[in-house]
């Protein structure tokens, strides 16, 4: 090293000074032995050093870095695509009516449950020029009603449209940074579960408000691919063909490996047919709706509609389970019969504030940890009887809890129990 050298040369000269000629000097011999004893040791040290150096900073390298900001930036992106179209839409319909009193914004309301009711084509075309003569024969604030009016048809058009192209460099900023917004986040794979790529159903629990986990450690997460293949995550009809600006983050996010997809029987029989793997929240909206805060709950035990479909094409079917959902929102936990009723209709009735600072956005202290369970297969019965959807389903609901139980000690919830409603 240049430190020894360094240390070599100055010491070399006070020992050749004090040696005579014939080099034969006892006390020359033994300065000369311990100064090469130091010098060895010193270039040890220093290559020991640099070595840990090295290594210390590949490690750093390795690390990801981590952002609070850039995480919520992702949500802040995420999060409105659920919510900003349905409330736009409804203050459109408002507006365009209010000039008329209660009677014009009741109308109004009654033509936007029109809109939600058809489909592409005339339908949506006529409800939205229903809606723009009533804003015209406004007696005041015209240009107000006629501004809201056009609103509701920008909204309707992007409904109508043909999905939006792929945006391979927004994804990629979501799927980096939405996950540093929370203290944690983690996708685990339990010992005993083998992952296979194709004709693999995986049922994610609990739905949650937002379904942090989810869209965190699935949706937006690319090892879940990595380890899964392609996958299609099937999510409620409405949400995906009639809500504007997510359906343009479907057709943002969409992949070689991914796609998010309408779970409705066509979508599920499509799909399952050629073999694809498939993601779905079994819960839905009404596990939403019976959502509390520091609960596990999950409603299933009426729900066997996935599992018919995975009798039907043989698939393997995983439990998963997001520990920390629960931590995510704190909501309104009154009225739970008529909520349960509503969402019945794919109306999610709930109110829910999370984060204080931004209360839509869920609270970052929630540690979002998702589990994979082991695989139920599930055998190729082409026409199941309901017994065998029974049985198949006591199976998976056994599979769900056994998943739970075995994994919220080390998830840090020993204590806490799973409510199968």
């Amino acid at each position: 090293s240049h430190l020894a050298q360094a240390f070599w040369v100055p010491s070399t000269f006070c020992l050749l000074a004090d040696m005579p000629s014939d080099g034969r000097s006892p006390r020359g011999n033994a300065r000369l032995a311990r100064l090469l004893f130091h010098i060895e040791r010193s270039g040890g040290l220093l290559a020991k050093g640099s070595q840990a150096a090295v290594q210390s900073s590949a490690a750093a390298a390795k690390t990801p870095s981590r952002s609070f900001r850039m995480g919520l930036l992702a949500h802040l992106i995420l999060v409105p695509s659920w919510v900003v179209s349905p409330v736009l839409l409804l203050l459109g319909l408002i507006a365009s009516g209010a000039p008329f009193g209660a009677r014009g914004v009741a109308t109004a309301l009654a033509l936007g449950g029109g809109l939600a009711a058809s489909s592409k084509g005339l339908g949506r075309n006529l409800v939205c020029a229903a809606v723009a003569a009533l804003a015209a024969a406004a007696p005041q604030k015209r240009p107000w009603a006629l501004a809201a009016a056009s609103m509701v048809s920008a909204l309707t058009w992007a409904c109508s449209a043909s999905d939006f192209a792929q945006q391979p460099g927004l994804i990629s900023f979501l799927m980096r940074w939405a996950k540093d917004y929370y203290k944690q986040t983690e996708l685990r794979v339990v010992p005993s579960a083998t992952l296979r790529h194709g004709r693999s159903f995986f049922a994610f629990h609990p739905h949650g408000c937002l379904s942090a986990g989810w869209t965190i450690n699935g949706t937006f997460n690319p090892e879940f691919m990595r380890r899964a293949g392609r996958v299609n995550w099937l999510i409620d009809p409405s949400l995906r063909h009639k809500n504007p600006s997510f359906k343009m983050l479907c057709g943002a996010y969409r992949g070689e490996d991914r796609a998010i997809e309408a779970g409705d029987a066509k979508g599920f029989r499509d799909l399952m047919s050629r073999g694809e793997s498939v993601a779905f929240i079994p819960g839905g909206f009404q596990d939403a709706v019976v959502y509390q805060y520091n609960k596990e709950r999950t409603v299933i035990s009426k729900r066997k509609g996935f599992i018919k479909f995975c009798l039907q094409h043989g698939y393997r079917v995983h439990p998963v389970y997001t520990f920390g959902e629960s931590e995510t929102y704190y909501t309104f936990t009154g009225l739970e019969r008529l909520r349960n009723w509503v969402s019945l209709y794919n109306i999610p009735m709930v109110v829910f504030v999370g984060w204080p600072m931004c209360p839509f956005l869920p609270r970052p202290q929630a540690r979002i940890l998702t589990y994979i369970g082991r695989g139920v297969d599930m055998p190729l019965l082409p026409s199941p009887t309901s017994e065998e959807v029974d049985y198949w389903h006591s199976v998976y609901m056994s599979a769900l809890r056994q998943l739970f139980d075995e994994n919220k000690a080390e998830a840090g919830y020993p204590a806490a129990e799973l409510e199968i409603l």
